[in-house]
């Protein structure tokens, strides 16, 4: 009577350890970037990283902002839909939904698509801003759009919301971020990392004049080249940080604004965004080659999303 105990217990056990998850994985593991706001670098450094890999990204664009001063133009907009990347809506004015009426939500979602799509975009999908929404937002987003992005820092499974679709903020830990995407390549679930200007952050010292915010900066003998963008803080004093247009700014290099003729030492990189989104693309073909990078559109459809 005992032994028939044990073969039962084990029996049960044994069912336990082996249910079926399959309903917590999708068609395959996969990895959007898509990059908020629209900001002149989704076309002067986004580009060219994602097209030397040959994969895309998505752009999420705030209408109301294109073509103004570091925002991406129509005409930009249109070249990278022409190159295969993906453009979004980010509604006209960037608020916060959930403090918004029906009437104001419907408005913002609504004039955004027919903006972008005045101008030759074909805008299917949305990002809310902040990543904020509520009932009514989502069902109001499902009149326009095919689905939403919003936050959540979660892998998506294969039963999508499609209209809180979940997501990552980008991060400068590349560690973490390598680890996320072990996870959604094992779990075989869809991971989407949202980010905004690529920038880097870097520490000058022995300065010569004094930067002018905006203007261009040559680096050598690293022959790298950047822009001013804002002033920042740092443990041990200033910050610069930078649109790193080409090339990679290395430590000791002599930095020289083009405008001021101000001149420095670059004495330490604390990151460059630049550098790690080509890193991150490098280690999935090198890791996980048949693991997709998608833009939302073509990963809705891989998840056979109509």
């Amino acid at each position: 009577m005992t032994s028939v105990i044990a073969v039962l217990l084990l029996s049960s056990c044994s069912s336990i350890a082996g249910k079926d998850h399959s309903s917590e994985y999708g068609p395959a593991p996969l990895l959007t970037f898509v990059f908020d706001d629209g900001n002149d670098t989704d076309y002067l450094i986004a580009m060219e990283v994602f097209k030397k890999h040959g994969v895309k990204a998505s752009f999420a664009v705030v209408t109301g902002w294109i073509g103004k001063k570091d925002y991406l133009t129509a005409s930009q907009l249109l070249e990278l839909q022409n190159d295969g990347f993906e453009i979004m809506s980010h509604t006209v004015s960037h608020p916060d939904l959930k403090g918004l009426n029906d009437k104001l939500i419907e408005s913002e979602l609504s004039a955004s698509k027919a903006a972008l799509e005045g101008i030759g975009i074909r805008a299917k999908n949305l990002v809310y801003p902040y990543n904020k929404n509520n009932s009514r937002a989502r069902d109001i987003a499902g009149k326009y759009y095919r689905s939403a992005r919003g936050g959540r820092s979660m892998l998506n499974p294969a039963g999508l919301d499609r209209y809180e679709l979940r997501s990552y903020s980008f991060s400068h830990n590349i560690i973490k971020m390598k680890a996320l995407i072990d996870n959604a390549y094992s779990e075989k679930k869809w991971l989407i990392f949202y980010h905004h200007q690529i920038d880097a952050k870097i520490k000058v010292s022995g300065r010569n004049g004094d930067f002018i915010l905006g203007e261009d900066l040559v680096f050598k003998p690293s022959g790298a080249a950047g822009k001013y963008t804002v002033k920042g803080i740092c443990p041990f004093g200033s910050a610069m940080y930078i649109t790193p247009l080409s090339g990679t700014p290395q430590v000791n290099d002599s930095v020289t604004g083009q405008s001021s003729g101000a001149t420095g030492i670059l004495d330490k990189v604390y990151y460059n965004e630049k550098e790690n989104i080509d890193e991150l693309i490098k280690y999935i073909h090198t890791k996980y080659p048949d693991m997709r990078i998608v833009t939302i559109d073509q990963g809705l459809d891989i998840y056979n999303i109509k």
